[in-house]
């Protein structure tokens, strides 16, 4: 259950400089080896160079075939290519030979949009001025400077009263529609374009210019949709055109696009490289499992290339090494804090506790089976393509997207789902249906066949009928249980930690561990012998007769502070108290419980009121039932996540978990229409050749 992340080692990589491009290659194609900047003392003795004519040559490129992909529609690729060496692919490159033709398209298109956007333009402008009765030619006059414009209806009258203070420079005409007045003024030279702009600022009018077109209004927005026609026809010719060419050579450029990307990637690395005149020099981390491979791997594709193993007090970085059904949780340790590389990897323990305090707080079959079903859902929407989630509620939606990505909603419903299903049957076992207690019914049936040893129906009144266990009357019961998982839980981290201790060589710090450890027990102990009416009182002469354990338990006690004192100092002291709220704080796990479940008594008591009154109550608790309970459940949604996380990340990793490890990012690209010279499977399978 407890896995550490996979060992790495620190590694160079020297070889002759003429194999320094295959070595680099050969790297990224197997994706295990994470690039590092060379060693201070390695680095004074080597010197970096960069090939810019194979850089310029492969940029520029790029550029190019980056530009045709972005013109061209995109068409489907169902094949993948493989390019063997940099000559290959410049003879793909050079292949592609539409670059002109296309520009030229694109040139012509973008024409005719904005001809067509001008053409659209006129003609909702001229629409809305249609009730000028004229020709638009009277407006362009010499003298004069024509406007359209719009003004609020209500503001009209006192500009009209304005404009006719100037009638020999000003002629104006207007129309009044859903409360805006449209105008079309006509200014002579005569009126200062000052007092004009004053004129139009004060009363709020927009205007424009008229356009310079001839006609009657009619006349030119049928001319406008002619000429709208005939361009939209050009422009539809020149995309057929488009998409012609996208037909032949779209596959080619996405994958000598994806290639060039690479190559360009592997440009900057070996710019970095560390190289003398006849060698070069790279360094790194690599998963141990893969060092072997990649030195056989090496050897037999770059003659003279070794790796050397590197010691160094450095943190390496950190790769998971989980089994498949447990990379989903991998998420929530990323979240709280990556492990180092040496360091426990807690993402199991996560995976395997999580679900039971999730299902623990939520305990209902049907609110269970609500968020199942709601979780299988998102993941059909998201991973099936359908990718709406309008039928959400707005709210709800507009909240969950806010702190949400939908890949990340996706993660967390498969994390949900084992919690779910925990909850659909611990409500059974509590006898909670949307707080209903409906079990009496099945248990009835059962008995009726035969069946024996199910629970009987409470002797009090108010007790539910078939309960295996009432969270309510059994409270007491439940919360002594949270205190035993909370032991539990805090014991088992503090193990973890005094096994780091050990394994770093920090014997105070295990001390002080062992010491926190046989605290919390001497004050767990010490609590049920209370609650057990033990005799517990050290002052009695007849103590330890009465009670030999007892001893025991003030042993663990006061041993646990010398111990606590003895590793961590002063501090131990002041921190006492944080051992009994760590363990006391897992009772939150049957609180929320209690809260989930009186809130749906409440709820359900208020409707079973309610359909013994009249038809209007009836409705309104119908209504309390159905809105109720989907508060409820929205509150198990977040609520019992969030509290069981947080049990684990603050009260159960803070014993042994440090975190603060950098994730291992390997030298590659994650390739969709080409393959790697030096894949593994193409590596793998001219070794069994051979």
């Amino acid at each position: 259950m407890i896995l550490k992340p996979v060992p790495m080692a620190r590694i160079a990589v020297l070889g002759l400089r003429k194999y320094r491009q295959a070595v680099v290659s050969i790297l990224h194609d197997l994706e295990v080896v994470q690039l590092e900047s060379l060693s201070k003392d390695v680095a004074a003795l080597l010197k970096s160079e960069r090939d810019i004519e194979s850089s310029r040559q492969v940029s520029d490129e790029l550029l190019r075939i980056r530009a045709l992909r972005t013109v061209l529609p995109s068409m489907p690729v169902t094949q993948c290519q493989r390019f063997t060496s940099m000559k290959d692919l410049m003879h793909a490159t050079k292949s592609i030979d539409v670059y002109s033709e296309v520009a030229s398209l694109e040139k012509q298109k973008e024409s005719l949009l904005t001809e067509i956007k001008g053409a659209e333009n006129n003609i909702k402008l001229i629409e809305e001025y249609s009730f000028f009765p004229e020709d638009l030619d009277v407006l362009q006059l010499s003298s004069a400077n024509s406007y359209f414009g719009r003004i609020p209806s209500e503001k009209f009258p006192d500009f009209k009263k304005a404009i006719e203070a100037h009638r020999q420079d000003v002629f104006l005409y207007s129309k009044e529609e859903k409360k805006i007045t449209y105008l079309v003024l006509v200014v002579f030279s005569s009126f200062p374009p000052q007092a004009f702009a004053t004129l139009i600022q004060s009363h709020d009018v927009k205007i424009e210019s008229v356009p310079k077109l001839s006609g009657r209004p009619n006349e030119i927005i049928k001319s406008q949709k002619n000429i709208l026609d005939d361009l939209s026809q050009k422009l539809e010719q020149i995309d057929q055109q488009l998409t012609e060419i996208s037909k032949k050579h779209f596959k080619n450029i996405v994958c000598v696009e994806e290639q060039l990307e690479i190559e360009n990637k592997k440009q900057e690395v070996i710019g970095n490289l560390g190289v003398t005149d006849n060698a070069f020099a790279l360094e790194g981390w690599i998963p141990k499992p893969k060092l072997e491979e990649v030195k056989a791997t090496l050897q037999k594709h770059s003659t003279g290339t070794t790796i050397y193993e590197l010691e160094t007090e450095e943190k390496p970085p950190t790769l998971f090494n989980n089994p498949k059904r447990f990379r989903l949780f991998e998420a929530f340790i990323r979240f709280y804090s990556l492990p180092s590389g040496k360091e426990f990897d807690p993402t199991m323990i996560f995976a395997l506790i999580f679900p039971v305090f999730y299902g623990l707080m939520v305990a209902d079959t049907g609110y269970g089976l609500v968020i199942l079903l709601v979780c299988l859902w998102v993941i059909r929407r998201v991973e099936g393509g359908k990718r709406n989630l309008n039928i959400m509620p707005r709210q709800l939606r507009s909240f969950a997207m806010l702190i949400l990505k939908k890949r990340q909603m996706v993660k967390l419903s498969k994390a949900m789902i084992p919690g779910c299903i925990i909850a659909i049957i611990l409500g059974f076992i509590f006898d909670l249906h949307f707080g209903f207690h409906a079990n009496g019914y099945l248990f009835d049936y059962l008995r009726s066949v035969g069946v024996t040893g199910l629970p009987e129906p409470g002797e009090l009144l108010n007790r539910p009928a078939q309960a295996f266990l009432d969270p309510i009357h059994d409270a007491g019961t439940l919360l002594l249980i949270s205190g035993y998982v909370g032991i539990g839980m805090v014991s088992f981290g503090l193990i973890l930690g005094i096994m780091n201790s050990l394994r770093e060589g920090n014997k105070r710090e295990t001390i002080g561990k062992i010491g926190w450890l046989a605290f919390g027990w001497g004050i767990v102990l010490i609590g049920l012998g209370i609650i057990h009416d033990e005799a517990l009182n050290p002052m009695n002469p007849h103590f330890i007769s009465n009670n030999p354990a007892g001893l025991l338990y003030f042993g663990l006690l006061f041993g646990g502070i010398g111990l606590m004192f003895v590793g961590e100092g002063v501090r131990a002291m002041m921190e006492l108290a944080s051992i009994v709220s760590h363990i006391l704080s897992y009772t939150r796990l049957v609180g929320i419980l209690l809260a989930s479940v009186i809130l749906a008594h409440t709820i359900d008591y208020i409707f079973l009121k309610a359909l013994n009154i009249s038809i209007p109550f009836i409705i309104l608790g119908t209504l309390i039932l159905f809105v109720g309970h989907l508060f409820n459940i929205i509150i198990g949604v977040f609520e019992p996540g969030i509290q069981g996380a947080r049990l684990i990340y603050v009260e159960f990793f803070s014993k042994f978990f440090h975190g603060n490890g950098r994730k291992f990012e390997p030298f590659g690209t994650i390739r969709k229409f080409t393959y790697g010279q030096y894949d593994l499977e193409t590596l793998k399978k001219e070794q069994i050749t051979a």
